[in-house]
């Protein structure tokens, strides 16, 4: 067992869990921050799958990590979570009572998981702002005094603008102008049917309705960035409208958090946001909107992130209670 000289304290192993709408990630960081042991396991987000699922993929994913690790729950010092609806006190409390079962006695932090996205683009600091575009999208800031300010992640009935859902959504909708007549032809139409091994465009309705998860509409998104690349107007269209709307959201929490004219990190986030086509869009209009912000793409991810915040938090001292944001 050896000392961290920095804290004068034990520092053996952290564990960062990122709980999101596609997967649950779990890694675990030794006090080097090198990672020793990974877990995996489908969506923890509450708000999809219910709280008896949620908690067993994100206990899945927790005991593959220490089995890949070698180590037993008592081996572990502070964990941190970025999950999914913990916005609320009552929410907050159903998962934090989850990691004190597992983990008792150890300092649990529980975070929105766009601010574990955030630390994962700032080496672990809670300062700046986060946009993520995957399946859903949030934009989630905070500032030097810890003051937050958020914009989307409402989720894809509240129409979670410039995300992946979103994007199929729209491109399902202008199929289905275009086959009525009552919109432009594009070349969506027969890029999605071939895609999904369909004949005819009334067969995208049963498609669309045999699954309502949101993966499923989101899974089109893609396609249509491609088609747009290929010069298909009404493709363009829709992912010009989704990189603008998710600037505008990045500029609304920033200019709400007054970092406007700070040299402030934008961290980019998301399968959508992976350099490309939309990614180009996007930083081009966050360059307009906020000229003296840093664009910054993680090279590690959220899961680490969140061990990286359980780890500072052990060598800062900070009380060993729950903390969430």
């Amino acid at each position: 067992m050896e000392m961290d000289t920095d804290s004068q304290r034990t520092v053996r192993y952290v564990l960062g869990i990122d709980g999101g709408g596609t997967k649950t990630a779990c890694v675990i960081l030794d006090h080097r921050k090198n990672v020793i042991g990974q877990g995996r396991a489908a969506s923890s987000n509450r708000n999809s799958v219910g709280d008896e699922v949620a908690r067993a993929h994100v206990t899945r994913a927790i005991h593959d990590a220490l089995a890949a690790a070698n180590l037993q729950t008592s081996d572990i010092q502070a964990m941190c979570a970025g999950m999914a609806g913990v916005d609320r006190p009552l929410e907050r409390s159903i998962i934090h009572g989850w990691f004190t079962e597992l983990f008792p006695g150890i300092p649990v932090l529980i975070h929105n998981d766009a601010l574990i996205a955030l630390a994962s683009g700032t080496g672990g600091e809670l300062y700046g702002v986060v946009v993520i575009s995957g399946t859903g999208m949030i934009v989630y800031g905070i500032d030097a005094n810890g003051q937050t300010r958020r914009a989307g992640g409402w989720g894809p009935l509240f129409n979670d603008k410039g995300s992946s859902y979103a994007i199929g959504s729209a491109a399902l909708a202008a199929i289905a102008q275009a086959v009525d007549g009552m919109g432009p032809t594009t070349t969506l139409e027969g890029a999605l049917l071939d895609y999904l091994d369909l004949n005819m465009p009334q067969a995208l309705i049963s498609w669309a309705y045999s699954d309502l998860s949101w993966a499923h509409i989101a899974e089109l998104g893609p396609l249509v960035v491609e088609c747009a690349q290929q010069g298909d107007g009404v493709a363009l269209a829709i992912i010009e409208e989704a990189a603008v709307d998710l600037a505008a959201a990045v500029e609304h929490v920033v200019r709400n958090l007054n970092l406007l004219n700070e040299p402030i990190s934008i961290v980019l986030s998301g399968g959508n946001l992976l350099p490309g086509f939309f990614s180009g869009l996007v930083s081009q209009h966050l360059h307009s909107l906020i000229p003296k912000a840093q664009l910054v793409r993680p090279n590690i991810t959220p899961a680490i992130g969140a061990a990286l915040l359980a780890l500072n938090h052990l060598q800062k001292g900070q009380p060993d209670e729950p903390v969430a944001y």
